[in-house]
């Protein structure tokens, strides 16, 4: 039996043409993504902005001190990054953490943090940390500021490895130089020695004695009362006399101080990041953030586990120089254009379309030739 007809075949030339074709609308739509602004857009640019500022205007402070920056510790030379040991370190630190921190990009973090507990202008934001982490210090102050936020701070002097450990230019010292500046609207209500049991059982007595100055040159209460449960009962009762009748929207731990974050496995129970129930398995008395949350009910923004929430947020890991403010996925995000996709998509059907039917057509003809 024989065949006297099959399906036409589509030309090399014209699967070609289509290839190319294919390829020119990938490229156009590639070259053509549209920017998608992410939520707090203006917030996060304004905050990343003044934390650099405020950078600037402690590196300065720095330099002024130590004449230069140690750039094994410090490759991006922020200046926010201390020595290794000092009379005033409390505890081991991490360097490659202490390096992620100083992007001036966490305030933008802090802000969408802040998003997502919902706070409003005017509300009332407890801050407990240290000075193991002063750009998150910053980050944290910073955007309480760009969101009109009435920020209640009690920040404790010792730092860990690599923090705000320099006896000359603590977190507190920090803190005022920034407020100077204009960079911040609010200072510390109180502070403490830090360390063990907030107490500062490790540290020698030169470096108590550091600790008291520095909290006696800026003018910052000093919260002694011999016990780690004593001190935290005495911050419990400074906040909420500092916010009278309302009550805190949030509360932000920055680090791993006693006193604020309670020991390292009540802190291990909440995740970097908002926590907006109480863990379970958590004690009763250990750390103004969870007793805020057992209490109030108040959530709380955990600003631990550094290079997690930086890898968490498309930030850098232990940057090698100082990263530019307002960049990243954090602020925006490149879509695909839908409508540019619609149009070329409907343009290589057409053309498949018209390819298959000249090539089949002309096939066809020379079939009825013979």
């Amino acid at each position: 039996m024989k065949l006297y007809w099959r399906p036409g075949k589509i030309s090399n030339a014209s699967l070609t043409a289509l290839a190319i074709l294919a390829v020119l609308a990938i490229i156009i739509v590639e070259k053509n993504k549209v920017v998608i602004k992410q939520p707090y857009y203006d917030a996060k640019v304004r905050a990343a902005n003044l934390q650099m500022r405020g950078m600037e205007v402690i590196k300065a402070e720095v330099l002024s001190k130590r004449k230069k920056i140690d750039k094994f510790a410090d490759p991006a030379e922020s200046g926010m990054i201390g020595t290794s040991l000092s009379p005033i370190t409390s505890v081991v630190g991490y360097l490659d953490a202490k390096q992620t921190s100083i992007n001036p990009n966490f305030a933008a973090v802090v802000i969408d943090m802040l998003g997502k507990v919902g706070v409003s202008e005017g509300d009332y934001v407890a801050i407990g940390g240290s000075g193991s982490f002063p750009s998150l210090n910053l980050a944290a102050f910073v955007a309480c500021k760009v969101m009109k936020l009435n920020c209640v701070p009690i920040m404790s002097v010792s730092a860990s490895m690599y923090g705000a450990n320099d006896p000359r230019l603590t977190w507190l010292d920090m803190e005022r130089l920034l407020y100077n500046a204009g960079i911040i609207d609010h200072r510390s209500i109180a502070t403490s020695i830090g360390g063990k049991d907030d107490n500062a059982e490790q540290l020698p007595e030169a470096g108590v004695e550091l600790a008291i100055a520095a909290a006696t040159r800026n003018k910052v209460p000093l919260i002694r009362t011999g016990s780690l449960i004593g001190n935290i009962d005495e911050r419990m009762r400074l906040f909420e006399a500092a916010a009278g009748d309302k009550s805190y929207k949030v509360y932000i731990n920055i680090g791993g101080g006693e006193a604020s974050g309670g020991s390292h496995l009540t802190r291990s129970l909440f995740r970097p990041g908002v926590n907006k129930r109480l863990p379970r398995k958590a004690s009763d008395e250990e750390g103004a953030m969870l007793r805020m949350m057992r209490d109030f009910g108040t959530p709380a923004i955990h600003l631990s586990g550094v290079t997690k929430i930086a890898e968490r947020y498309g930030l850098e890991v232990a940057p090698k120089k100082m990263p530019v403010p307002g960049e990243g996925q954090l602020f925006y995000n490149l879509q695909y254009n839908l409508v540019l996709v619609a149009i070329l998509l409907a343009v290589l059907i057409l053309a498949t379309v018209l390819v298959i039917q000249f090539d089949i057509g002309r096939y066809i003809g020379r079939i009825q030739q013979k």
